[in-house]
C-alpha cells in the first residue's frame, strides 16, 4: 500500500511540475525572454511589394517562435541574382541585402536552377500563381487564338511571316524575351511542344530539333533587356509597324498595361508560382527555420490568398507544376543566350587504300560519298559544308587535300561539292595519317570560325592506320590547347569495320561529338551517322 501510495504521488507530482513547466514556457515566450529573431525574407520584385503586407499583417499578430519574439523583414531582389548568388558558394554580397532563411522567386524553376544539396528544406510551395503568356495586341491576339497556335508554332512565326494567320503585313511576330523567368519558361515550353517530352528532360532539350526550333527563336527576338520596358514600348505602339509585337511575360505584369491583351499558345503552358523556398544554410539557426515555416503557412493561408488575387494573380496550386530537371533549364538558357542557327561541318574522308575494300555493291569510300551527297540534299541553304581528303603524302608531304573549303550551302557550293565528291578516289597507300589531318582540320575551324553554328568535324575513316609522329596522346594535348571555350568546336567520328582508337573515342567525347562504329558502309546505321553528325546542331 505504502508503495501505491508514493507512487501515484509521484505520478500526481510529474503531472503538476510538467504544467508548472509549460505554463513557464508560455509565460518565457510572452516575455521574450530571448529576444526578438528577425526572419530575413527576400522575394521577387513582381510580388515583394505584397510579401511585405503580407510580412507587416504577421508582425501585428506578435508571432512567438519558442522562447523568442519573431518579426518579418522583406527584401526584393531579381530572382536571377538570388539564383547566381545562392548557387556560387561564394561570400554574401551586402549589395543583396540581407541573407535570407525564405526565398520567394518567380517560380520553381529559378529554384531547380539553383538548387543546391542540402539547401533547400523539402519541396518549396507556392503562395500564388500567374501564367505565363505572350503580351501582344488585340488584333495579333484574334489572329493567332483562330490559328489555334501552338508553343511549338512561335519559332515558324518569328522567323517567317504572319500570312498564314491573315496578317501578311505584320512581317514575322517580333517576340521579345526579355533575360528572366518569363523567357526561359516559354522557350522551354517551345522545346516540349517541338520534341513531345513534357516536362522537358535533358535529352530532349539537347536534341537538334528543340536547339533549332529555341535558336530560331532567340536570334529572331528584338533586343529587349527589362521586361516593364518592354511591354511599355510595345503598349505605346501595337500595331505592324512597331519594332517588337509580343513580350514573354506573366499575365499579371500584362494586365498593368492598357493595351496590351495576353494570349497563351496551345498546350500545356508554364506558370510563375512564386514558390517560399525555405533555407537551411549555416547562417540560418533554428528559431528562424522555424519562424519560416510559420510565415510560409501564414502567406498560404485564406486571408492573404485574397490579398494576391485582389492585385491580379492567381491563387496558389496545391503544389508546383512539374518541370524538367536543372540540366534540362540550363541548356535551354545556354541556346537562349547563344542561339545555334545550324551546322557548319567539315567532313574529313579517309581515302586511304583500305576505303578501297567493297562493301555490297560499291566500295567504301563509293558508299560513302554517296551517303554524304545524300545528306547535303537536305542540309538548309544556312548550314555550312566543305569537304578535306586525307591519306599518306595525299599533296606531297601533306597528309591531306582541302576539296572544298567550309561554306554555307549555297547553290555554287553545293555544286562545288558535289563536283568534288564525284572525283574522289581511293589513294594506293595504305596508311591514312588521320591524327595530322585532324590538327590541321581544327585550326582551320578555328580561322574560319561560322558564328550561330554548331561548328563540327566529321571524320570518316576505316582505320586509322596513322604512321606519322603525332601520337595519340600529342592530339589530345593539342586540341586542349587550341580549344577556346567561346568557339566551341565538335568532333564526330564514324569507324567502318575498324577497331577504332581510344584517342578518337576520348577526342570525341571531350569535344561533345558522338563515336559510332559500323561494320558495314552499305548499311543503314552507316547513312543515319553521316546525316546525324552533319545536321544535329
Amino acid at each position: 500500500m505504502a508503495a501505491v501510495i508514493v507512487l501515484a504521488l509521484a505520478v500526481v507530482g510529474w503531472f503538476f511540475l510538467q504544467e508548472r513547466s509549460k505554463d513557464k514556457d508560455i509565460a518565457a515566450a510572452a516575455a521574450c525572454v530571448e529576444g526578438t529573431t528577425t526572419l530575413d525574407v527576400t522575394a521577387d520584385p513582381d510580388i515583394a511589394a505584397l510579401v511585405k503586407t503580407a510580412a507587416d499583417r504577421f508582425n501585428a499578430t506578435a508571432p512567438h517562435v519558442r522562447d523568442h519574439c519573431a518579426v518579418v523583414a522583406v527584401t526584393a531582389q531579381p530572382s536571377t541574382a538570388m539564383v547566381a548568388a545562392l548557387a556560387s558558394g561564394k561570400a554574401w554580397d551586402p549589395a543583396l541585402g540581407p541573407q535570407p532563411a525564405l526565398w520567394i522567386p518567380d517560380s520553381v524553376r529559378s529554384v531547380e536552377l539553383m538548387r543546391v544539396p542540402g539547401l533547400i528544406a523539402g519541396t518549396p510551395a507556392p503562395i500564388a500563381l500567374s501564367p505565363i503568356a505572350l503580351a501582344v495586341p488585340d488584333e495579333l491576339r484574334r489572329a493567332l487564338d483562330s490559328a489555334q497556335a501552338h508553343w511549338a508554332d512561335l519559332p515558324k512565326y518569328q522567323q517567317g511571316s504572319l500570312s498564314d494567320i491573315g496578317l501578311g503585313s505584320w512581317n514575322g511576330l517580333r517576340l521579345a524575351l526579355p533575360p528572366g523567368d518569363a523567357a526561359l519558361a516559354v522557350a522551354t515550353a517551345v522545346g516540349s511542344g517541338v520534341s513531345g517530352t513534357d516536362p522537358l528532360d535533358e535529352n530532349a532539350a539537347k536534341s537538334g530539333q528543340t536547339v533549332s526550333a529555341i535558336s530560331n527563336l532567340a536570334a529572331g527576338a528584338p533586343t529587349a533587356t527589362d521586361t516593364a520596358a518592354a511591354l511599355t514600348a510595345l503598349a505605346a505602339a501595337p500595331d505592324a509597324g512597331a519594332p517588337v509585337h509580343a513580350v514573354a511575360a506573366t499575365e499579371q505584369q500584362i494586365k498593368a498595361h492598357n493595351g496590351l491583351t495576353a494570349f497563351r499558345p496551345t498546350g500545356n503552358g508554364p506558370v510563375a508560382d512564386y514558390p517560399a523556398a525555405e533555407l537551411t544554410g549555416s547562417w540560418v539557426d533554428q528559431t528562424q527555420n522555424l519562424a519560416a515555416g510559420l510565415f510560409a503557412d501564414f502567406l498560404r493561408a485564406p486571408e492573404q490568398s485574397k490579398l494576391f488575387t485582389d492585385n491580379g494573380f492567381g491563387a496558389a496550386p496545391p503544389a508546383t507544376s512539374g518541370i524538367g530537371p536543372k540540366a534540362a533549364l540550363t541548356q535551354v538558357q545556354q541556346v537562349l543566350a547563344h542561339p545555334v542557327l545550324g551546322v557548319s561541318a567539315t567532313v574529313l574522308l579517309d581515302v586511304s587504300s583500305s576505303m578501297g575494300t567493297t562493301d555490297g555493291s560499291l566500295t567504301r569510300l563509293a558508299n560513302s560519298v554517296a551517303a554524304l551527297q545524300s545528306t547535303m540534299g537536305v542540309m538548309p541553304p544556312d548550314f555550312g559544308l566543305g569537304v578535306w581528303t586525307y591519306a599518306k603524302s595525299l599533296e606531297g608531304d601533306t597528309p591531306y587535300k582541302v576539296a572544298v573549303p567550309t561554306a554555307p550551302l549555297t547553290d555554287a557550293q553545293r555544286t562545288a561539292v558535289g563536283q568534288a565528291l564525284s572525283t574522289v578516289t581511293a589513294s594506293t597507300a595504305k596508311p591514312d595519317r588521320a591524327y595530322p589531318t585532324i590538327e590541321a582540320a581544327y585550326r582551320g575551324v578555328i580561322g574560319n570560325y561560322a558564328a550561330s553554328r554548331t561548328n563540327s568535324i566529321l571524320l570518316i575513316t576505316d582505320g586509322p592506320e596513322d604512321d606519322s609522329t603525332v601520337t595519340g596522346d600529342q592530339l589530345l594535348a593539342d586540341i586542349a590547347a587550341a580549344t577556346d571555350p567561346a568557339h566551341p568546336i565538335r568532333v564526330d567520328v564514324i569507324v567502318v569495320g575498324g577497331s577504332g582508337t581510344q584517342t578518337l573515342q576520348t577526342l570525341a567525347q571531350r569535344t561533345g561529338g558522338t563515336y559510332t562504329k559500323v561494320t558495314a558502309t552499305n548499311s543503314l546505321p552507316f547513312g543515319t551517322a553521316v546525316s546525324q553528325a552533319l545536321t544535329t546542331p
